[in-house]
């Protein structure tokens, strides 16, 4: 099983799996949640064990329970038990529900394709529960687009692992990609690019199909924080309103990849008050409690020149243009804060002067002197190193392989030391995520093909944290499960 339970018993008994189910539930678990796991149970079922000669006599009997444990449990803990008169899932949380039904229909996978008659279903008591409450995987949309269908599926895959974050960068210099209600130049100009070849390329979500999303998301468990990169990768921002920067002319959204030297102006009051009324309108469609605010990879040079921003690290008290970046990313954090949610932002918001209150994303080389910098600060961290957790980096040293930069395999991404980014105070490493950015993947088959196993081993490190480590047994365990993907 991937990741590997951190509790399990096999009794030594078995029994045939059978046509007929019934589901027993307790009352707290709601119709949408019991059809939920009750279709996907049968969906699975008819999947696995289609021609396969199973008995149809009896009825076999799923226990959904979702109560307090009696005893005291980590977050997200779940019990499964498998005996010859029942299956039983239970837990406090209907997330911890999705766990063991992710567990269980591994099992039945094994059960189906590697044991003597394919119908036999083993017998065990499973205790588990993840080591971090953020596990996470990150979607780049702007450098190419991937449709809504496309997204959900890429839910399908998270859930199937046990991953609970799903980061959705939605704007950067090549595409701007919601429907805005507010500012709707955004969609209408700032989602669409003109490539090399003359053609236009691009494409957006409407509200519509973005809670279509949402709520698949939510059925399975996963929490959406939705990615405005600012004030740097901002040119599909700046091509739909070229006042936002500071000295405003004809922007375009780019057609290539790199930095921009132009990004939103921090001086002007008019682009505060454009991003806050941007970010409530993105807090309100979004319900999750995160919202990351980018703020990577921002060059100054505007700034420097740049009267408006001048004025403005004069009358803050500033001391150049990294504290300014600072004292933006604390004005958007504090107005988001009154709409109830959290910040996130790149580790480059360290850079200035800034409370604990955002939560920092390290991803700059191996990550650590950014999770130290963060913890020394206060504030609560996410690794994502571009050197071990960015996927869309090669998986094997060979040319003929899609992906860009570097190469970063699959033991690499098993191997992470997770020692290395703990300090102190420990609850301040929420966990981390892995980064699938798309300059380099056109296509949903190219994304599959760059997640690859890797996913296995991003959910066995933030989801079982192993502190010993195998990794010809880990190999045997996804070679098990290589179908399941």
């Amino acid at each position: 099983m991937i990741p590997g339970p951190k509790i399990i018993r096999l009794t030594g008994e078995s029994f045939p799996f059978c046509t007929k189910v019934h589901v027993n539930l307790t009352p707290s678990i709601t119709p949408e949640q019991a059809h939920f796991i009750g279709g996907e149970f049968t969906k699975h079922c008819e999947k696995l064990f289609e021609g396969c000669p199973v008995d149809p006599r009896d009825e076999m009997n799923i226990n959904l329970i979702l109560a307090p444990a009696g005893i005291p449990v980590p977050p997200g803990h779940y019990f499964l038990i498998i005996k010859p008169s029942d299956i039983t899932l239970a837990s406090e949380t209907y997330e911890g529900l999705l766990y063991a039904w992710q567990t269980l229909k591994q099992h039945l996978y094994n059960t189906a394709y590697f044991t003597e008659t394919g119908t036999d279903i083993e017998c065990l008591q499973i205790a588990d529960w993840p080591s971090f409450p953020w596990r996470g995987l990150h979607l780049d949309v702007s450098r190419h687009f991937f449709d809504y269908k496309f997204v959900r599926r890429y839910l399908d895959w998270m859930a199937a692992f046990k991953l609970n974050k799903f980061h959705w960068h939605l704007s950067d210099d090549q595409g701007w990609r919601i429907e805005s209600k507010r500012f709707p130049l955004l969609h209408e100009q700032g989602a669409w690019r003109t490539e090399a070849d003359g053609s236009s390329y691009g494409g957006y979500y409407t509200q519509r199909q973005i809670k279509l999303v949402l709520k698949h998301a939510e059925e399975r468990g996963i929490e959406v924080i939705p990615e405005i990169d600012v004030p740097g990768h901002a040119m599909a921002i700046l091509a739909a309103y070229p006042d936002l920067a500071c000295f405003p002319q004809e922007f375009q959204t780019l057609s290539v990849w790199g930095i921009s030297e132009d990004i939103l102006c921090a001086g002007k009051d008019s682009v505060i008050d454009f991003l806050k009324d941007l970010f409530t309108e993105v807090a309100e469609l979004f319900p999750g409690q995160y919202i990351h605010l980018g703020g990577d990879e921002a060059p100054k040079a505007r700034w420097k020149e740049c009267p408006h921003c001048q004025q403005r690290i004069a009358g803050q008290n500033l001391a150049n243009a990294g504290e300014l970046q600072s004292w933006l990313v604390q004005t958007l954090a504090q107005h988001l804060q009154g709409l109830g949610k959290t910040v996130i932002g790149w580790d480059e918001i360290l850079d200035g002067n800034i409370d604990s209150q955002p939560v920092v994303m390290a991803w700059r080389g191996d990550g650590i002197a950014a999770a130290r910098k963060a913890h020394d600060n206060g504030n609560r961290y996410i690794i994502c190193p571009n050197s071990k957790l960015y996927f869309d980096w090669k998986y094997l040293a060979d040319k003929n392989l899609p992906g860009a930069h570097g190469v970063t395999t699959l033991q690499d991404v098993y191997h992470l030391d997770l020692a290395q980014y703990r300090f102190q105070n420990k609850k301040l490493f929420l966990g981390g995520q892995a980064n699938l950015w798309t300059e380099h993947v056109p296509d949903s088959r190219t994304a599959k093909d760059l997640l690859g196993w890797r996913i296995y081993a991003l959910s066995e490190l933030f989801w079982s944290d192993p502190q010993t480590k195998d990794y010809s047994e880990f190999w045997e365990r996804i070679w098990a499960m290589r179908e399941i993907f």
